[in-house]
Formats: structure tokens, sequence, C-alpha cells
């Protein structure tokens, strides 16, 4: 009986427990993407509720809001429940720069049996990928679409030149 204080007193002894400030932290017209200081803190302006009305703003460390976006989650307009974010099939960068959005899994196989894992990142991330010629490949990894000649540095997919002899 004695270990349930020790456990109680190292738990509200956690940085994550811990007293924010949310008089001074940035408050998001959409769910924040968790990306950059992991213990700063950040907030969602009050979203509509479904039977009118606005729910309350939620603030939450960058961190939490990461473990969201990387689990392709996102909290309902009340906070009280998490549900999948919605997805699309190719995703352009269009929108607010800092909003998450998040690609459907697509297929690894030809037989499109097994697919690969939802990808979310933010709108700007997805227009600097399409700007550097590269794409988020099946598997979730970042590959480059630009073909480049054998003299050219490794930043893209090697092309070699007909032997002319």
């Amino acid at each position: 009986m004695r270990i349930l204080p020790v456990i109680v007193i190292s738990l509200l002894a956690t940085p994550a427990l811990a007293q924010m400030n949310t008089d001074t932290a940035p408050v998001l017209p959409f769910t924040p993407s968790g990306y950059g200081e992991p213990e700063a803190v950040v907030c969602r302006a009050p979203q509509p509720l479904p039977q009118g009305g606005l729910g309350p703003k939620l603030c939450m460390r960058n961190s939490v809001w990461l473990k969201l976006t990387d689990t392709a989650s996102d909290l309902s307009a009340d906070g009280k429940t998490v549900f999948a974010r919605e997805t699309v099939a190719e995703p352009s960068g269009h929108g607010h720069p800092e909003a998450v959005t998040c690609r459907r899994p697509t297929p690894t196989t030809a037989s499109r049996v097994e697919l690969g894992p939802t990808v979310c990142l933010t709108n700007k991330y997805w227009q600097d990928l399409a700007a550097q010629q590269k794409r988020v490949n099946s598997y979730g990894v970042i590959v480059s679409t630009k073909a480049i000649g054998p003299t050219a540095n490794a930043n893209g997919i090697p092309m070699l030149a007909p032997d002319v002899r």
C-alpha cells in the first residue's frame, strides 16, 4: 500500500502532467501537427460541435499532438474522443501550410493485397516534396522522382547513357 503514494507523486512530477502555461501558447484554427519543440504548448481553437455551439480550446504539448499526427488520428470537437483523420489519395499541399494532410495507404504489392502506412505530413512539407521532385513511396519512404544523367550527383534516379560505339 505504501507504493501507491510513490506512484502518484512520481506521476505528478512528470513534465507531461506539470502545469502548462496556455496564456501565451499559440492558438491554431486546426489540429496542430506537433512538429517543433516537443515541450512547447500549442492550442487548437474551439471547434463546432455536431449539436451546435463550440467545443473547448484544447491545449497540449507538441509531443502529444505529434503522437496524434503519427497515428493519423485527431481529437473530436469536444476533446474527448480520438478518431482517424480523413485521408486523400494524392496530397497536393493545398490549404494552410501548417495543417496536416494524410495520404491513404497505397498498395505495396502488385496484387494490392498488402498496403503501406498512412502518411501524415504538413501541407508545406507535401509542397516541398513536389518542388524537390520527391514523393513518399508505398512503404512511407521519401524517394526522388528526378532522373539524372551518369555524370550528375546522386540526388535522383541514375540513368545510364546507351553505349553507342
